[in-house]
């Protein structure tokens, strides 16, 4: 099973969702934010460095305007003692590549501690004998290998900088030492961005991934920030695309109602402790607070978030990163167990 949340809640843990819930409709209805609970759920960037060069992301790209670095355990551990009480899933991801992090095994394991589910996603690139044993061991929830392409010509045409045989060799080691020491944790999904470049081996992705052993394939939409990577990647399939082409530009498809249930039930925090709205955010752009001394309840409910959550209420369109958001919308497009 990919989640059981009945084995991370608690009455603390219930309480919350129940605020939470209920704030966001009372939010709604009111057209006023109104901010009861804390986050259910967390993404917390182990670090914004990446060793792939992937042309719609802006870590491998270099184009990220926020500095690069890497969350220190200690911080990890501040930022866990303060929510565990009411949050119960944390994504160990953001920008970058999670492994390159070697603090990451001790954060794993303790969330675990915690009794906190863990999702990390990766390339794979990075992993060898060495971190798969460190894996599971520290043994996270779940794994999700981003890998878009079966052969090298698809794959290198999105993953620049990295060999498809190099992200199977990772993926393969993981799933053979899990199978012979016998664990059910990581739950592992394969992930496949749909792509002009790739969409013809949506039938063979399905084949591999029950072939393989994974737990799960997903086949997931793409994002893009431009006209010209719309149409060098977008596929031919509109099924596939989270876009559409309006006057000649490429809209998303999402009606962008004026509400957004992200920022009442999830935090972002990057690596030096910067609280952003949501992981469209990625340059922290709409930064609301940071974590310098500062706790997260604080920033959760200061005025700058209260002010974003307004806007958003009122005029979602009228911030960029929402008018590229998929919130509300469907972008895994088929998923296999």
């Amino acid at each position: 099973m990919e989640f059981n949340p009945l084995k991370y809640i608690t009455a603390k843990r219930l309480a919350n969702i129940v605020k939470v819930i209920l704030s966001y409709q009372i939010s709604n209805l009111l057209k006023k934010p109104v901010v009861w609970g804390m986050p259910v759920s967390y993404s917390i960037e182990p670090t914004n460095h990446c060793n792939l060069k992937c042309p719609e992301c802006p870590s491998g790209l270099g184009t990220l305007t926020r500095p690069l670095g890497l969350l220190s355990f200690e911080k990890f551990k501040e930022i866990v003692d303060q929510i565990k009480d009411t949050g119960f899933y944390i994504q160990l991801y953001f920008q970058g590549e999670p492994f390159i992090n070697k603090n990451l095994f001790s954060m794993i394991e303790y969330a675990a501690k915690n009794k906190i589910y863990t999702s990390i996603s990766t390339n794979g690139i990075l992993l060898n004998a060495e971190k798969v044993d460190k894996i599971l061991k520290s043994s996270p929830d779940k794994l999700i290998f981003s890998i878009d392409g079966l052969d090298e010509e698809t794959y290198q045409n999105y993953r620049y900088g990295g060999t498809f045989a190099d992200a199977e060799k990772g993926l393969k080691l993981l799933l053979e030492e899990k199978k012979k020491r016998k664990l059910k944790k990581p739950f592992v999904e394969f992930q496949f961005i749909v792509m002009k470049q790739n969409e013809h081996q949506i039938e063979q992705v399905k084949i591999y991934g029950k072939k393989i052993g994974v737990d799960k394939v997903t086949l997931k939409t793409m994002q893009i920030t431009s006209d010209e990577n719309a149409e060098y990647f977008l596929p031919e399939n509109p099924e596939y695309s989270r876009y559409k082409k309006v006057n000649g530009k490429w809209i998303i498809k999402n009606k962008l109602k004026n509400r957004c249930f992200a920022l009442w039930r999830t935090s972002v925090i990057t690596w030096d402790g910067r609280v952003v709205p949501c992981c469209f955010d990625k340059d922290a752009k709409y930064e609301v607070g940071k974590l310098n001394g500062t706790g997260i309840k604080s920033v959760w409910k200061n005025e700058n978030f209260l002010l974003f959550r307004k806007q958003i209420l009122k005029n979602r369109k009228s911030i960029d990163i929402c008018r590229n958001c998929t919130e509300g919308m469907k972008i895994n497009i088929f998923e296999i167990e």
